[in-house]
């Protein structure tokens, strides 16, 4: 049963952008449900942290973004959801993330 909720979220990710993993949770939103209640933004900015953990334990590089710390993401992509309150929470981190491990020269 778990898995049949889950499907109608991940299938409705974009899909012009594939994925080679499940994702479920408050990530799957736009950012403006995430936004919109405290309760809400207190579950999306642990799911942030979680998510991110996530995309480090797959890359090369597995520091990014330790120049700062987990308030410092949250902040950052809080900022970037002001900025875009459609897009999907997990693709602004995924756009940050990609853009913190190849900084502009």
């Amino acid at each position: 049963m778990a898995v049949a909720a889950a499907m109608p979220v991940v299938l409705g990710v974009s899909q012009a952008q594939a994925y080679d993993y499940m994702a479920v949770g408050i990530g799957t939103m736009p950012c403006k449900y995430w936004l919109s209640t405290p309760q809400l933004e207190g579950e999306g900015n642990t799911w942030i942290l979680g998510w991110w953990t996530g995309l480090d334990s797959r890359n090369d590089n597995h520091w990014v973004g330790s120049s700062t710390d987990g308030n410092g993401i949250i902040l950052v992509v809080k900022k970037e959801c002001q900025n875009n309150p459609n897009k999907l929470l997990m693709n602004v981190i995924a756009d940050l993330f990609k853009k913190w491990n190849h900084p502009p020269k």
